[in-house]
């Protein structure tokens, strides 16, 4: 291999391994969504089992792979850090490999880069629990390979029509949908088109058999983790626990909770409707001033090369880029600059599918178009969750990826392929394309950087290291220091806060982890009610957090009535912590009351 060809993955592999060093243990939020995924992982790790005695809002498959890590190498949060870490690498080597097949090596490079840096790791926002290595929910980490796995699966395919594949994929699927609904539809969308356009440029024999071993392939993965877990437990709760996620979908309140309006954009739907239309625009004169300064510049060089003229221009273009949001971390264009992508993604649709009727009426190789339109599907899928309101940071750090790859190969390689057919200069787009993504890195390095300056309170962990978080959580630190010094206590935190108990290393006696209004509603009230009063914890933490983006404020004011009733009658409140802005109020049980003794009335 020449040495040259060494270098994009050198360089891809040197940008990980430094951004990973850089937010190591400066990110993920112990006290919320991260902190719960190493409780839930930890517990499982002791025995417990998920669902029965660890209820979980998703798919079983990521706490089960991360209980069977923790249970190998130790709790630790390392231990988590450094298997997220090898995830991050698979997942990179992956796209970097697809990427190569579907584009050319400028483009796979760039886009490879452009995703560690924007997407995987990265802390756009104060709540750091949204890239690769403190994922708020490792079942969109672990299904996004997933989902890359599936894209490879329909190129093996496609070069050696093998029945391996099609297995391979519909097992991959089938593992999908113990993650996300979101990550399974996207996937299934992507294996299925994917799969059903390979055979319509192929045109294998017994295609009937091929779609039946994909459907069939696909369902094994959830009848067995049903099967498994009906031995465990009854088979309603059994079902509940493969169906997790999906309760989402069909649940009104849910639905209706301003945290998901505002998620999907339903809460201004035709404001933000404009807005995304708007973002296009500006995607599409973007793209025309890059375009007009490329056909002029083919005229006046006439032929001689470009390299220095893009190079310039990349450089400004960073620069000016830059500038404009220098002081305007936060609220700036480029939270934003999302908004348009699923009109890109649909304009990326049509664009690869006419590439593949062009391969297939000419009889020429499809495997990059082919690879491109599975791509398409895959973004255009992933963006139905964001739709209205489509951004590249919270959900969007992995429902934004795919389309997000796309977009650099559209500047990279399509469009200066229609360049050059018209006698422009295409490195002149390519050049503006890099300095137009320098810059958004640029931007998004320095929030993170922003972000992690903010994070200057230790949080000791009781299987060893120190996580980070904000001041505002100092009341959290306490109560950890506290619990942590009461021996073989277990603790309930209320109402979204198990990470307390993992940094304390204390367990709670009940199943729930989430009981805030969603949480409560989902699971009822009245099951958590009752798991309180079979297993009561020695201690019951209620953190004042704000809930109002799930409709309701205070707990035992606005939310869980029936609950705080029953803390009531059998607790009582002995310490308050109540630094920070989120103070927490300690109630330790009661002891039991003596049952009374009947005294049979003397003979007389």
């Amino acid at each position: 291999m020449r040495p040259a060809a060494w270098l994009p993955p050198t360089l891809i592999l040197t940008t990980a391994l430094s951004l990973s060093y850089w937010i190591w243990g400066h990110t993920g939020e112990i006290l919320l969504d991260f902190g719960n995924e190493l409780y839930t992982a930890w517990q499982l790790s002791q025995g417990k089992t998920l669902y029965r005695d660890v209820a979980c809002l998703y798919g079983p498959l990521s706490p089960t792979l991360n209980a069977a890590i923790m249970r190998l190498f130790g709790p630790g949060l390392t231990t988590i850090l450094i298997a997220n870490l090898i995830i991050l690498i698979l997942t990179t080597a992956l796209l970097y490999r697809l990427l190569c097949i579907m584009a050319s090596s400028l483009a796979a490079t760039t886009a490879a880069i452009f995703f560690l840096c924007i997407f995987a790791l990265g802390a756009p926002t104060r709540l750091t629990n949204y890239n690769f290595l403190t994922p708020y929910a490792h079942q969109i980490t672990h299904g996004f390979l997933l989902c890359l796995a599936v894209v490879w699966c329909i190129d093996w395919f496609y070069r050696r029509r093998s029945a391996g594949a099609v297995i391979a994929g519909g097992l991959v699927t089938g593992l999908a949908f113990l993650t996300k609904p979101e990550i399974f539809l996207g996937c299934a969308a992507a294996y299925f088109l994917g799969l059903i356009a390979a055979i319509w440029l192929t045109r294998p024999k017994h295609i009937a058999l091929i779609v039946a071993a994909a459907i069939a392939a696909t369902l094994l993965p959830p009848l067995a983790a049903l099967l498994f877990y009906a031995s465990k437990m009854p088979i309603q709760t059994a079902i509940g626990g493969v169906l997790s996620g999906w309760q989402f979908v069909s649940n009104p309140y849910v639905l209706s909770t301003p945290f998901y309006k505002g998620s999907f954009g339903s809460d201004e739907p035709m404001t933000n409707f404009l807005r995304m239309l708007q973002c296009a625009a500006i995607y599409a004169a973007a793209a025309a001033v890059l375009t007009l300064l490329a056909l002029v510049a083919g005229k006046l060089l006439n032929g001689r090369r470009s390299t220095p003229s893009g190079a310039g221009l990349a450089v400004a273009a960073a620069a000016c880029f830059s500038l404009l949001q220098i002081g305007n971390r936060f609220d700036s264009f480029w939270s934003s600059a999302g908004r348009g992508l699923p009109v890109f993604a649909v304009f990326a649709l049509i664009f690869t599918w006419h590439r593949l009727r062009k391969a297939r009426a000419d009889l020429t190789p499809a495997r990059p178009a082919l690879l491109q339109w599975t791509l398409a599907i895959l973004s255009l899928a992933f963006l139905a969750k964001i739709l209205l309101y489509a951004r590249l940071y919270q959900y969007g750090f992995v429902l934004a990826v795919p389309c997000g790859m796309l977009a650099v190969i559209a500047l990279i390689d399509w469009l200066p392929t229609w360049i050059r057919q018209r006698a422009g200069s295409p490195a002149i787009v390519q050049w503006g394309a890099i300095g137009f993504f320098a810059a958004f890195i640029i931007q998004n390095l320095a929030v993170t950087q922003q972000v992690l300056r903010e994070r200057t309170v230790p949080i000791p962990l009781a299987f060893g290291g120190v996580a980070w978080t904000r001041p505002t959580n100092s009341a959290a630190i306490a109560a950890i220091h506290w619990l942590a010094s009461a021996p073989t206590a277990t603790a309930a935190i209320i109402p979204d806060a198990a990470g307390i108990n993992y940094a304390a290393g204390r367990p709670s006696s009940v199943p729930f982890t989430e009981m805030h209004p969603m949480g409560l509603n989902l699971y009822g009230q009245s099951a958590v009610t009752a798991a309180f009063d079979r297993h009561p914890p020695d201690f019951i933490l209620i953190m004042d957090f704000p809930t109002t983006a799930f409709g309701a404020r205070t707990f035992g004011r606005d939310y869980g009535l029936q609950l705080s009733s029953w803390i009531a009658r059998h607790y009582r409140p002995i310490v308050i912590f109540s630094g920070g802005d989120h103070p927490i109020d300690v109630w330790m049980r009661l002891p039991p009351q003596p049952a009374a003794i009947r005294v049979a009335p003397a003979d007389r």
